[in-house]
């Protein structure tokens, strides 16, 4: 059994200390949450533990494939060795010279992104072509209309939720058919709307949304400060809500998600490219999604290529 509270003197001494020295300052001179500094002596605590169980009996014994061990020994994944790290190297720090602890001597693992969920097209578009609300009046017949903006908007351009909801009149170009959206970093882009999102959106500005700011603050609102969409009481629309609204239209399909599932749709279908057309190069999508990194953009062609290969296996006749 493991003996995390029946550690030796030294351990014991040692976490003390750095459970005083998070208290005191942390890492970076100034307090850490509470949660982060249970989470580091969490982590600290355990190592100590599996260490001391092995006959290490003091930190200034452990060495790197010590540590290495005590990660293997604790079932610790890429992602959970990775936050551990943060934590150890403090926790190490007094007991070795600048940068030479077990933990500074460690490559840091780079955790496996997660797969990118999959939507195909067909389910992308039962999504987001909502079934015909021509039977509703009144506020719900409006708010019908603005949800299938949103749809339409995020699948169509692949913007982020916050994007959507930060998306304001000024942005909207319906001459060039674009919108202009402030990424990440207040990173600005102009993305391209697909026709059906440019209808979308028209209804939705023309015979929806002004009868909910009416007699609303956002009414006098500058439109280059009056948000697109907007709640019921003529408010901006927040995330919660919008997540709301795309997690109905999934659940509606049959799917599980938010708004993300249909950025990443957007991403992988824009390479796939139509049934009888060629997808967009990968410097293209990675402008549309707003990607620092083509790196990132690069995930979405693991998706595509497997799409592939699964077409290859059903169709080929040695498959």
């Amino acid at each position: 059994m493991r003996r995390i509270h029946l550690m030796m003197d030294p351990w014991h001494d040692a976490l003390q200390r750095f459970a005083e020295h998070l208290s005191r300052q942390g890492g970076r001179a100034r307090a850490l949450a509470g949660s982060t500094q249970e989470a580091y002596l969490k982590d600290a605590r355990q190592v100590a533990g599996w260490l001391g169980d092995q006959g290490i009996d003091a930190p200034g014994r452990a060495s790197p494939s010590a540590l290495e061990a005590a990660f293997r020994g604790l079932g610790w994944s890429a992602s959970t060795r990775a936050r551990a790290l943060t934590a150890l190297r403090l926790f190490f720090e007094p007991y070795f010279s600048p940068n030479r602890s077990p933990a500074d001597l460690i490559d840091e693992p780079r955790p496996s992104p997660p797969p990118i969920p999959r939507l195909s097209q067909a389910d992308a578009a039962e999504v987001v072509e909502t079934p015909d609300e021509g039977a509703l009046t009144g506020v719900a017949a409006r708010l019908a209309l603005r949800n299938r903006a949103i749809l339409e908007v995020l699948y169509g351009s692949g913007l982020r939720r916050q994007e959507a909801c930060d998306l304001v009149l000024a942005g909207v170009d319906f001459e060039h058919e674009t919108v202009r959206v402030v990424g990440k970093g207040s990173r600005a882009r102009t993305v391209p709307l697909t026709e059906p999102a440019v209808e979308a959106l028209s209804a939705w500005l023309s015979e929806g949304r002004p009868a909910l700011v009416e007699g609303t603050p956002m009414a006098r609102t500058p439109s280059g400060e009056a948000s697109v969409f907007v709640s019921r009481s003529g408010k901006a629309l927040d995330g919660s809500a919008m997540y709301r609204v795309v997690a109905k239209a999934l659940r509606r399909a049959g799917r599980a998600g938010g708004p993300h599932l249909l950025r990443h749709a957007a991403g992988t279908h824009l390479l796939e490219g139509p049934a009888d057309a060629q997808g967009a190069h990968l410097r293209v999508v990675q402008e549309i999604l707003g990607h620092s990194s083509l790196a990132t953009t690069q995930r979405y062609t693991g998706v595509t290529t497997r799409a592939i290969q699964d077409a290859l296996r059903e169709g080929h006749p040695r498959g």
